[in-house]
């Protein structure tokens, strides 16, 4: 195992982490009608965010396979979940109701993306 590799290992550890904040917090919190842990979401969701862009980029660095499209859409699926919840947490602070639909937007976007990492393989859409 080289260098890149063992940072990659370590990169994508911390990714998971960023996953079990996001997702998480949506299962944990999701009869919630008040005080909802944006915050955490936030931080949860620019972890995803950050590791997975390096995690493409190591990608490249140790000539494996991408797949632009599926990379594509979870970034924006992450990004996605990433403004939601920082939207839920700049109103929540103002004192702001009806807050629940960006925290189940940010929970939900988080679930569709896992769903993709899992589901979307070159074995399952023939490329």
């Amino acid at each position: 195992m080289n260098t890149l590799e063992l940072v990659k290992g370590i990169t994508l550890v911390v990714h998971f982490v960023g996953l079990a904040l996001l997702v998480g917090l949506f299962i944990a919190n999701m009869k919630t009608k008040t005080n909802f842990p944006f915050g955490w979401m936030v931080v949860g969701a620019a972890v995803q965010l950050a590791t997975g862009v390096v995690l493409v980029g190591m990608k490249y660095a140790l000539d494996e396979d991408v797949n632009n499209a599926k990379i594509g859409i979870k970034t924006v699926l992450v990004a996605a979940a990433l403004i939601a919840a920082i939207i839920g947490n700049l109103r929540q602070k103002k004192g702001e109701a009806k807050l629940q639909p960006f925290f189940h937007a940010a929970g939900g976007f988080a679930l569709l993306d896992v769903a993709i990492a899992v589901i979307w393989s070159g074995d399952i859409w023939g490329y």
